[in-house]
């Protein structure tokens, strides 16, 4: 039988017309993972309402295992994330025009999840591709976070067996390309590069 993997990623936000981790996931075939079958899903930059997507997507597919994309402007590396924290604190609007200050995403729970992967590995995996990765023991305060506390919660919650992993990306070069032409350019990574990449953290994260 074909292992499920799902895929999500974010819409674009913050003014920005694009975002790398769904350009990635537009790249990703089915093709490239061995007996496998690929479930793609655009999630909302919400923090009021990425938490139910997720939940209701594992759910639903029961995935063996789940990788969610996100976007680290201004990161040089891919991203490997090991923590999530039960914390809402935006720098930014969400896309609602959502603001959390220092708010629990679930009051009662944990103070934190670790992902129920091997983030090492899978940054080995990507640099052994020749993509500069690293392991990040946070993923921020923002959406992402709050997606990966929702989802590892979830998993637990429910029992299920899926193995989760986030990867931040740095932007795009096709994404640097928009921005703004008075402001210093941030780091980036050629599109292809950054599908290549997230191909390689997924082989590894079905790997036995």
């Amino acid at each position: 039988m074909k292992k499920k993997i799902l895929i999500t990623a974010f819409e674009p936000f913050a003014g920005r017309r694009r975002n790398a981790s769904l350009d990635v996931m537009a790249l990703l075939r089915a093709a490239s993972f061995k007996n496998c079958r690929l479930f793609k899903a655009k999630l909302p930059v919400s923090g009021k309402a990425v938490g139910g997507k997720i939940r209701g997507l594992l759910s639903k597919l029961k995935p063996d295992f789940a990788v969610s994309l996100g976007l680290a402007a201004g990161e040089a590396a891919v991203r490997i994330e090991r923590f999530a924290l039960n914390v809402q604190d935006y720098a930014l609007k969400d896309n609602a025009g959502y603001k959390p200050k220092g708010r629990l995403i679930c009051a009662g729970g944990p103070a934190a999840y670790l992902v129920n992967s091997r983030p090492v590995r899978l940054a080995a995996a990507v640099k052994k591709a020749g993509v500069p990765a690293r392991v990040s023991n946070h993923a921020g305060t923002y959406v992402c976070n709050h997606l990966m506390y929702e989802a590892m919660s979830a998993i637990a919650e429910g029992g299920l067996k899926t193995k989760f992993a986030f990867i931040h990306l740095p932007l795009s070069a096709e994404m640097a390309a928009l921005e703004k032409p008075a402001q210093a350019v941030p780091p980036s990574l050629p599109l292809r590069e950054l599908a290549k990449a997230v191909e390689a953290a997924i082989r590894a994260l079905t790997q036995k």
